[in-house]
């Protein structure tokens, strides 16, 4: 029969075992990833681009306009949100020069839909209201846009672009550290595209005049590349590099008229202040500390199982118990002389 230490031993290993398996098991069946929080405060991507194109709507129609340009994006949480699911509302302007007033305005459009917290995906579809005076429409959002999933692999993500309503893959480029933050770059080219098949909207076609005197329809063609800067941990776009290249066209696709060319980056400012909001993302620490707790103590009982369990402390024992012996042997034969 094994020793009670032995069996002790046994069952200490047991239970290390068990312990270990539970922390190296438990990323697969709890959560430890970040969410979006509920009150975000600085979610606002600014880009500017000191010699944009575009096109200026007035009474008589539109004319071209070339100069400094501002490209905005702003983000906030609204109601209903809950522990899974946040109410995304996105500001999306163009404004000429600086954008210090309406009159700078070249184009405005808010997204509203529900989002995974987790995830970034979209619920349902969004709600987009884009011209005064006018029904919101409603748009199917594919892929992620400003938050890609907690814990960002490198991989490629279908991505939402505005312009066409529909995802485009961004491929993962590199992986780079920015103010300690691990951050990930993801590269999403677009090829020129005829908006115009894609859904109907103001400016999305337009008429060129013909030599005889007539005139023939326009297409808006979209096209260009955007880099996004993805904090790896909470998913959080951190910075954009965007060059748009969109144009009207005829229908052969040959370009007559530039319709908005900009080239832009995230400026410093607001990308530290997107990093900081990272670093606020709410983690699960209770349970991180719990699954390393039970690792820790798992390592250590499955160490002192494994000695136990190999005899080493009945070794130790036994030599203990030789030695009393031994002691009591010469007491009897030093009492007999």
């Amino acid at each position: 029969m094994l020793p009670k230490s032995r069996i002790f031993s046994v069952l200490l290993l047991g239970l290390g075992v068990a312990l270990v398996a539970a922390g190296v098991a438990a990323p697969a069946f709890l959560d430890f990833s970040p969410r979006l929080p509920l009150e975000l405060k600085n979610t606002t991507w600014t880009l500017k681009d000191e010699s944009a194109d575009s096109q200026v709507v007035n009474k008589d129609g539109t004319s071209p306009y070339s100069g400094p340009m501002t490209y905005q994006i702003n983000a906030g949480i609204q109601e209903p949100s809950d522990e899974d699911t946040a109410t995304l509302r996105i500001g999306e302007t163009r404004l000429r020069g600086d954008g210090q007033g309406l009159d700078d305005l070249s184009q405005a459009q808010v997204w509203t839909y529900p989002i995974d917290r987790l995830s970034g995906e979209a619920k349902a579809e969004a709600s987009l209201s884009h011209t005064l005076a006018s029904p919101e429409e409603k748009v199917a959002v594919d892929g992620y846009w400003l938050k890609f999933p907690a814990d960002a692999e490198k991989t490629n993500y279908p991505v939402f672009d505005p312009t066409l309503r529909k995802a485009v893959d961004a491929v993962f480029e590199e992986e780079t550290e920015i103010d300690g933050r691990t951050v990930y770059r993801y590269h999403q080219e677009i090829e020129p595209t005829n908006v115009a098949q894609l859904y109907a909207a103001d400016g999305n076609t337009t008429s060129f005049p013909k030599e005889d005197g007539g005139h023939e329809p326009g297409y808006l063609m979209h096209s260009g590349s955007t880099d996004f800067y993805v904090d790896q941990a909470t998913g959080l776009v951190v910075g954009m590099d965007m060059d748009i290249d969109d144009y009207y066209a005829d229908r052969e696709g040959v370009g007559r008229e530039q319709a908005f060319v900009f080239n832009g980056s995230t400026s410093e400012k607001s990308r530290a202040a997107l990093l900081d909001e990272a670093k606020s993302f709410p983690r699960n620490r209770v349970a991180e500390i719990a699954r390393w707790a039970a690792l820790g103590i798992g390592i250590v009982f499955t160490f002192i199982g494994v000695i136990g369990a190999l005899g080493i402390y009945d070794h130790k024992n036994k030599h203990v118990r030789r030695r009393g012996k031994k002691s009591a042997s010469e007491i009897t034969s030093e009492s007999a002389r």
